[in-house]
Formats: C-alpha cells, sequence, structure tokens
C-alpha cells in the first residue's frame, strides 16, 4: 500500500486495478470519539447526503447521479476503537470504459468536492428547512432501534460492558441528543471535521495516480495538526459481572446477550489465534454454538459470537425461549470449558481455518472490502500482507487455542425478556 501525504494530516491511496468494471471512490473524516460530537457528526452525515449549495435537494443530488451514469453516492458513520468516522462513498462506471473518460471523472470528483466542502448552509449554520428535515429522519432512525430486538439488546449490552461513556453510544448518536441539536451546533462540527480530522481518501479502479492528483488539485485540501487518534480501546477485566434484564410487551422469545473480555493486547500475534477461536467458539456454522446449543439440544433459534480486536471483547447473543435461558447459558459455559480442555477435532479446527482463510480470500474480490482493508491499515498504522495472514492463520495450533480460551472472563449479561 502507497500512501500519498497531499497535506499534513490528509493522505491519499491508489489502488488500480482492472479488475472491475466500476470505479469507487471514499473519504473518511476521523476523530476521537466523544460522547458529545457523536450525534452531531452523525447528522451532518445526514446533510450533506442530501443537499449541498448547487444541489439543494436530495431530488438534485439523485438527478446528478443518474447523469452520471448510475453513480452511487452515500455517507455513512461509524466507530473503530476509540475513533469516530464520517465516510463519504462513491461508485461509477469506470471512466475507462466509457468514450468520454475524461469529462465523466472531472464531473465526479467536482460532484463529490461539491458534496462534502460546499454544503447547503447559510452564514454560520445548515439551511433550516433541511436541517429539520434531516433531523427527523435520523430521530426516527435511533427510535427505529426499538423495533430491531437483537439490535437492541446488543446496544444495552454494550451500555452494561464498557466503563467509559464514549464507548456506550450508539455512533449513529442518541435521540435525546439528536432532538436538541441546532442547525447552528452542526455547522460548528462540520467545521471541525473539515478543518482538524484527519482525512484520507481511496480511489480504487482502472485508473492511475496521476490522473487523481490531478482532480485532487481542485480540491480545498487544507494542511491539518495530526489528531491523536486510539484506534484500539481496551479496560480492566471486571471482578464481578454486570446484569441486567428487561421485559417488552411485544416480543414472543428471549434475547440473552453476554460479554465476554479476551485478555489480549491489540498487537499481540495472538490475535489470529483469537480470529480462530471466536471462529470455533460460536463464529461460524462449524462452530460449537451453532452445531451443539443450536442444532443438536435445539436450545436456541439463532445464537452466534462475534470477536471485536478494536476493543478486545467477544459478544455472544441467541434468540430463545424464555424457559431455556439458565440451560443454554450452562450449555454456553460448556463450549468455553470443552475448548479449553482441547476437547475439539484436529479435523474441525482445520475445517474452520480453511473456512476463514477462503472467506478472507473471497474478500479480495469485493472492492467494498479491500476499501475498509485500506482504511483500517491507515487508521492502526498496521500493514499484514496476504500471504502472511493466511500463514498465520494456517499456523493455529490447538494447544493455542485451549490456552487462548483460558483467557476468556464474562463480565456482562443483558436479557431481553417477552412481559407476561
Amino acid at each position: 500500500m502507497k500512501k500519498i501525504q497531499l497535506k499534513s494530516g490528509v493522505n491519499l491511496v491508489v489502488l488500480p486495478t482492472t479488475q472491475f468494471k466500476t470505479l469507487h471512490i471514499a473519504v473518511d473524516f476521523a476523530a476521537p470519539l466523544q460522547t458529545d460530537n457523536v450525534s452531531s457528526r452523525s447528522l451532518l452525515s445526514y446533510l450533506t447526503a442530501v443537499s449541498s449549495k448547487i444541489y439543494r435537494n436530495q431530488q438534485a443530488v439523485a438527478q446528478k447521479t443518474i447523469d452520471l451514469y448510475g453513480a452511487q453516492y452515500e455517507t455513512d458513520v461509524m466507530r473503530f476503537g476509540q475513533t469516530h468516522h464520517v465516510r463519504y462513498s462513491m461508485q461509477l462506471p469506470a471512466p475507462v470504459y466509457l468514450e468520454n473518460t475524461s469529462y465523466l471523472l472531472h464531473d465526479a470528483f467536482s460532484f463529490l468536492r461539491e458534496m462534502i466542502f460546499n454544503p447547503l448552509a447559510d452564514g454560520a449554520q445548515f439551511d433550516q428547512e433541511t436541517f429539520e428535515k434531516e433531523r427527523q429522519s435520523l430521530v426516527n432512525e435511533l427510535s427505529s432501534l426499538m423495533d430491531d430486538k437483537r439490535r437492541y439488546a446488543v446496544t444495552k449490552l454494550r451500555q452494561l460492558t464498557y466503563t467509559t461513556p464514549e464507548m456506550r453510544v450508539l455512533s449513529s448518536g442518541i435521540v435525546a441528543d439528536v432532538a436538541k441539536l441546532t442547525a447552528s451546533d452542526v455547522y460548528d462540527a462540520y467545521q471541525d471535521m473539515i478543518n482538524h480530522d484527519t482525512m484520507n481518501i481511496i480511489v480504487f479502479g482502472d485508473i492511475d495516480e496521476m490522473q487523481v492528483l490531478s482532480e485532487l488539485e481542485h480540491w480545498p485540501l487544507k494542511q491539518r495538526e495530526p489528531r491523536q487518534l486510539k484506534p484500539f480501546y481496551r479496560q480492566p477485566v471486571h471482578t464481578s459481572v454486570d446484569e441486567l434484564s428487561e421485559k417488552q410487551p411485544d416480543i414472543n422469545q428471549a434475547i440473552l446477550t453476554l460479554g465476554y473480555h479476551l485478555n489480549l493486547s491489540p498487537d499481540d500475534p495472538r490475535r489470529f489465534v483469537a480470529l480462530v477461536f471466536n471462529t470455533l467458539f460460536g463464529g461460524s456454522p462449524l462452530s460449537k454454538l451453532f452445531t451443539n446449543v443450536r442444532e443438536k439440544e435445539s436450545l436456541a433459534y439463532s445464537i452466534y459470537s462475534r470477536w471485536q480486536n478494536d476493543t478486545g471483547f467477544i459478544t455472544v447473543a441467541a434468540g430463545l425461549d424464555k424457559a431455556k435461558i439458565a440451560q443454554t447459558e450452562s450449555m454456553i459455559a460448556e463450549q468455553i470449558a470443552d475448548i479449553q480442555n482441547g476437547n475439539f477435532s484436529e479435523e474441525t479446527l482445520a475445517a474452520i481455518k480453511t473456512s476463514l482463510i477462503n472467506d478472507y480470500l473471497s474478500q479480495q474480490d469485493s472492492p467494498a472490502s479491500e476499501i475498509e482493508l485500506v482504511f483500517s491499515r491507515l487508521l492502526t498504522q498496521r500493514e499484514t500482507p496476504v500471504a502472511q495472514w493466511v500463514a498465520e492463520v494456517s499456523a493455529v495450533t490447538p494447544v493455542q487455542v485451549a490456552e487462548l480460551a483460558q483467557q476468556l472472563t464474562l463480565q456482562s449479561r443483558f436479557i431481553l425478556l417477552p412481559k407476561g
């Protein structure tokens, strides 16, 4: 990966390839994760998705993307460790396959520049009418979290698990905070993002570096002091399990969520062992949770585990009958004990590793996965070549998996129950 520093705090990576007939442009603004900026940054992503000074409403934006041969333009927010990201993405047909190559390329970069750097604002605030409409859209989205019971339960578990306030909030914001925001509040957050965030630009497709650099000369890129970003988060192990349960009348099954601390530093080479362990535990159809808890014992309608290297936690979530919660928890603990004691076959472990490697290699055929990987590398300043990644996973042994499983400690439990 070749990184080009355009300005202090502004980086570019061009990934030329003839494998796809599409061109992908992604722009990421990264800042320290804070409880008082998440909601405003989320709302500004809404505002800059639907309007600008030239394209003053969603219809005008949509028409322009149609003119760009059906280009797709979107914005999003996300977190990684203790960082918060506002991201702009655009996908369009690769200009090299069309007749007017230079026009399409220039027009695409001009459109993206307009949407990012020229928002629909009046003085020191966003356009009030557009602001009120998009604020309500974000409130509606956050309020609808209650309708997705699995997501709601995992969010409640997150609030129970982490000790620092910023790690407990959704990357898309808090309903009460969004409702109180003003058009000038969000414009202030926008100015802070544009002028101070670490900015990374990735261009992926059949294009060369000089073409991209030529287009970016027209962008108002400013030098900024590099922000102190912390892509990883770790907290001490708690001596007791934090527990909470909640009843809701509009559900007919329970949702059990568990948070486990895995004693592993971000740069520990055993992170590859953790990846294999999680896949064996509950991260695949070959896992113990799936084959034993769900299939063999029929204790859960659905169950999985997810390992997050950025926080060091493993989350388990299961949908099940209320009467089976205690038995399911006991069975989950048995699966952990089995792995800790090495009670799994080498054939199963080999199949797990093969599955992981095949999934990883298949991601090389996905532009979105490739772009996400490059953003991760830029943020963490850690790059693992494909061949090394495959070799590290292949080299994981049963003993290593068993030993790492012994570092797993239950920290939190949230149960969502049907009322009555």
